[in-house]
């Protein structure tokens, strides 16, 4: 028998008994029950890529797993006595898995000399049928509220390290603050409209920005690597003030705030790392360049494409890719 001390808390519809455990003596003798395979089965299937992305995480120096794993027990291999939760060495299987299997199953992935560092917050609960742990399941799952994308990228402020997500986080801020900025009051910060003009949230920008960077042979990733994070804020500025000036100057039917909404913005940042590319061979990375490159854009593609979402986002890059082959510089 391994002993644990426990802590005891009564709610309306169950007694739950609360210990930590060290992950190697746990994650494998916990059963997953999946509403797929049994009728008594409650669990969603599993999502490979959540587990994944939770086992690489487990592997970084800072890793934590603060919330419970909870646990509807098997009572012939767990007893209880006034001071400690004993649980019998016999039984390969303990329990079966009421919330928390993405995390256990990232667990399962990660090395043992990580695992060792590890102590979890399981919490047990006793002698309960199918539709009681079903209510568990359903009540902590369809009750929560995800969390703003655009607040988690937001929270990379508070990283001292440097990280392509916080930089990306302090080129929309500066943009959003900056009354000279073509993006001056146009984001959504934390993703909720404030003013009128705020047209695209801080989610879509950073996430169009990160993609491009983070694209293969990209022009833009040396700037990061050298820390020129302020070129990397000068050429968005070049580029949007430079449409700014194109949609005025040239007959087209795109309403001026197009391109800072999510399919306008997103299908010219798919195209920017290309744009500094043809400028970078031509020395010439200016606010004229780009306007130049967005004249011949309207020239070509007067209206904006149909549909909206990543179908737009890439007629527009493919148009502008279009109007780079047929500027004249």
């Amino acid at each position: 028998m391994s002993k644990h001390s426990f802590l005891r808390y009564n709610q309306p519809g169950a007694t739950f008994y609360t210990c930590t455990i060290k992950a190697p003596e746990i994650i494998h003798r916990l059963a997953i029950r999946r509403r797929s395979d049994s009728s008594d089965g409650i669990q969603r299937d599993d999502d490979r890529k959540r587990v994944r992305d939770i086992g690489n995480y487990l592997g970084t120096p800072d890793a934590i797993i603060p919330t419970p794993i909870i646990v509807s027990a098997y009572e012939n291999c767990i007893k209880l006595t006034d001071t400690h939760l004993e649980i019998s060495e016999n039984e390969k299987i303990i329990g079966h898995i009421l919330d928390g299997q993405h995390r256990v199953l990232g667990l399962k992935e990660t090395p043992e000399s990580i695992l060792e560092e590890i102590e979890l917050l399981i919490v047990f609960v006793f002698g309960i049928d199918t539709y009681s742990e079903a209510t568990i399941f359903t009540t902590i799952n369809s009750n929560q509220k995800q969390v703003s994308k655009s607040l988690i990228y937001d929270l990379f402020a508070l990283d001292p390290k440097r990280s392509k997500e916080r930089v990306c986080h302090e080129i929309v801020k500066s943009l959003n603050d900056d009354p000279l900025s073509p993006f001056h009051k146009r984001i959504k910060i934390l993703g909720k409209k404030i003013e009128d003009t705020e047209s695209l949230s801080q989610s879509a920008f950073i996430d169009q920005l990160l993609k491009t960077i983070n694209k293969k042979s990209s022009s833009l990733i040396k700037y990061y690597e050298k820390e020129e994070d302020w070129v990397l804020r000068k050429l968005i500025i070049n580029c949007f003030k430079a449409i700014d000036n194109a949609i005025e100057s040239t007959q087209n039917k795109y309403p001026k705030d197009y391109f800072y909404r999510t399919s306008g913005y997103g299908g010219v940042t798919q195209a920017l790392s290309e744009i500094v590319y043809a400028g970078e061979k031509k020395r010439d990375i200016s606010e004229e360049f780009f306007e130049k490159v967005f004249t011949k854009f309207f020239e070509l593609a007067p209206t904006p494409p149909e549909g909206t979402g990543n179908s737009s986002m890439i007629a527009i890059r493919e148009r502008i890719i279009e109007a780079l082959r047929e500027t004249k510089i």
